[in-house]
């Protein structure tokens, strides 16, 4: 299926993402306000089509965006949220054609489980990527400057005949060998 409205093409990512955020708002805040009165899901039943078609759009509109660096798989999760919280609306909305609340109260819940998880997938899009730390040169190198230094004071205590020198020798090896084995 084609994307019907390709937003990132006219705007910068950042921006198209806000746009689909904000026009994506209103519409949450009616499902919720639905899904969180079962009682009264009979009066925002007619409501409920347009509501999902707006969901419909939101995801058409992420599947547009293509991917931004960092953020590829979050924002495929959205897309795949907002078609859950489509599908799960639409199955509540044919339960009440009937005007029958009884029939959509047990998807009440798994309606209000994807309408969190559209929230959970928006918030995590708004996260900045995470960083891959730095390699970290001073613990890669440190275990070979001490066991160079271990080495040499070995060798000095063992010529000078100086056991105190030669014992701390061997502690810098073996502290060498164990930072060696820790992973970072």
């Amino acid at each position: 299926m084609k994307p019907i409205v390709r937003a990132g093409a006219t705007r910068g990512h950042g921006s198209a993402l806000e746009h689909v955020r904000r026009e994506l708002r209103p519409t949450l805040r009616a499902l919720e306000t639905a899904a969180a009165a079962p009682d009264a899901l009979v009066d925002a039943a007619d409501e409920l089509p347009a509501l999902q078609y707006a969901l419909h759009v939101a995801g058409e509109r992420v599947l547009g965006l293509g991917p931004a660096p960092g953020h590829e798989e979050m924002l495929d999760d959205l897309a795949v949220a907002l078609a859950i919280a489509r599908e799960e609306t639409a199955d509540v909305a044919r339960a009440l054609e009937g005007a029958d609340e009884a029939a959509a109260a047990p998807l009440v819940w798994e309606w209000r489980a994807a309408l969190f998880g559209v929230r959970l997938a928006l918030e995590r899009v708004e996260a900045p990527p995470p960083e891959e730390p730095a390699p970290r040169v001073l613990h890669a190198a440190l275990p070979v400057v001490l066991v160079a230094a271990g080495i040499a004071a070995v060798l000095a205590g063992a010529l000078a005949e100086l056991w105190p020198l030669w014992t701390a020798g061997l502690g810098l090896v073996a502290t060498s060998t164990a930072l060696s084995r820790r992973r970072p």
